[in-house]
């Protein structure tokens, strides 16, 4: 079991009585720690796996996810900025997608609403010229 001393916190060796880094006295100062014992867990960034998840979804699903994959991965990327960057790279990737897609989406849509629109304009133009057919 390592030994650190508790006023400058480095590893002491095993049998010493005066702290070698800071010279503090070791038999009242001594605080043992299990190197195994100690671990760290990092937590995900559930709106930037989330956002990541959405946006790759709506690639399959004709990008109807893509709004929810943009809003979750700001969220996300939000989060990633206080959390040290856990989950950054997802966060953006997640926004490049679906922001593509909601691009993509509103120019088919416009040019959809053109596109009928000038169908019927020219529909109701031939009728007025030929007569209405059926």
């Amino acid at each position: 079991m390592a030994k650190f001393c508790s006023e400058c916190g480095k590893e002491l060796e095993e049998n010493s009585k005066v702290c070698k880094n800071c010279g503090k006295q070791i038999e009242e100062n001594i605080n043992s720690v299990d190197k195994r014992a100690v671990t760290t867990t990092k937590s995900a960034n559930g709106f930037a796996i989330a956002g990541f998840v959405l946006s790759l979804v709506s690639l399959l699903c004709c990008g109807t996810t893509s709004l929810l994959g943009l809003i979750f991965s700001i969220i996300g990327l939000v989060n990633a900025n206080k959390n040290q960057g856990e989950g950054k790279g997802l966060a953006i990737a997640g926004i490049i997608i679906s922001a593509i897609l909601l691009i993509l989406l509103i120019v088919l849509y416009s040019f959809g609403i053109i596109a009928s629109f000038t169908n019927g304009f020219n529909d109701g133009v031939n009728e007025s010229f030929n007569g209405p057919y059926y």
